[in-house]
């Protein structure tokens, strides 16, 4: 029962971009949703629990999951460049690189000189698997991608999803107290986010039918979020951080089988070399952390 609850992140997490894709709207709509619903979850765990959150306690977390609100804008919009099953594994990659790197630079993980070899083998392990992962045929026809695009919104969004994670760290806030000031800042800043797009292209957002439909992405989320709190306390850190990196094996392969994006044998066997290469160095990594 607890590797169960251990996946159910990864689960949640990972149906959030085949939920995208199948709602449809544009980026924002999807965005916006998605932070109303992280924002509802958030909103009904804290009045059930009521933990006590101090100012700083508030602040990181906050300020964490408004930089989450750039990134998942960036994502979805990524999606418009290169398909679901590209996009989420370079995803990924990045920000197993990111959060551990940060750890290892602010707070001093990987503290022996083992740790920090096999933590840099992993990188590579992430690098390599993410490039597996993006291997496109040449030969193959298929509809237009801009690559190059996608690549950069991925890269500029991975640093919002790290400082999401990060953030609360900063004052070893725990899950439950700093669960509701992120999803606070997911959904202002959803909500602004909103607003600019808004006025400046002159087309409703905050409330269209693609925007309300898109909340279910960030309830899966919100929950996917629950699953991880409490798999914390079931499975400890190292086991509980690779079972969340499950998510790109769904979002991936749900995008090959679910969105029908299409891939020939040699790009299947790349992908799936590469998702295999990410789960191995996210299992080394959560190691790490023990």
């Amino acid at each position: 029962m607890n590797i169960i609850i251990g996946l159910l992140p990864a689960l949640l997490w990972g149906v959030g971009p085949l939920l995208a894709s199948k709602i449809g709207g544009k980026a924002i709509n999807q965005l916006v949703g998605a932070a109303y619903g992280q924002f509802l979850v958030g909103i009904v765990i804290y009045l059930f629990t009521r933990p006590q959150i101090s100012f700083y306690d508030f602040l990181w977390p906050f300020l964490g999951g408004a930089a989450w609100s750039v990134a998942q804008l960036f994502q979805f919009m990524s999606f418009e460049k290169m398909n679901v099953s590209t996009a989420m594994p370079i995803s990924t990659g990045l920000q197993l690189i990111e959060i551990p790197l940060a750890g290892v630079i602010f707070w001093g993980d990987w503290g022996s000189p083992e740790a920090k070899l096999l933590g840099f083998m992993s990188i590579g392990l992430l690098i390599i698997g993410t490039c597996f992962t993006s291997f496109k045929d040449g030969t193959v026809e298929r509809p237009k991608m801009d690559y190059k695009s996608g690549l950069t919104l991925l890269i500029v969004g991975s640093f919002g999803y790290t400082a999401c994670s990060v953030f609360p760290n900063i004052t070893h806030v725990s899950g439950l107290v700093g669960l509701m000031p992120q999803t606070l800042g997911m959904g202002l800043g959803g909500l602004i986010l909103g607003l600019f797009m808004q006025i400046k292209d002159k087309e409703k957002v905050l409330f269209t039918n693609f925007t309300l439909k898109s909340i279910i992405i960030g309830l899966a989320g919100g929950l996917g979020t629950l699953a991880y709190l409490t798999s914390l306390n079931l499975n400890g850190v190292a086991n509980a951080f690779p079972l969340t990196q499950m998510n790109v094996v769904v979002s991936t392969i749900g995008g090959i089988l679910i969105l029908k994006e299409r891939k020939n044998k040699k790009e299947l066997t790349f992908t799936l070399l590469g998702l295999g290469l990410i789960i191995v160095a996210a299992v080394i990594i959560g190691g790490l952390s023990k």
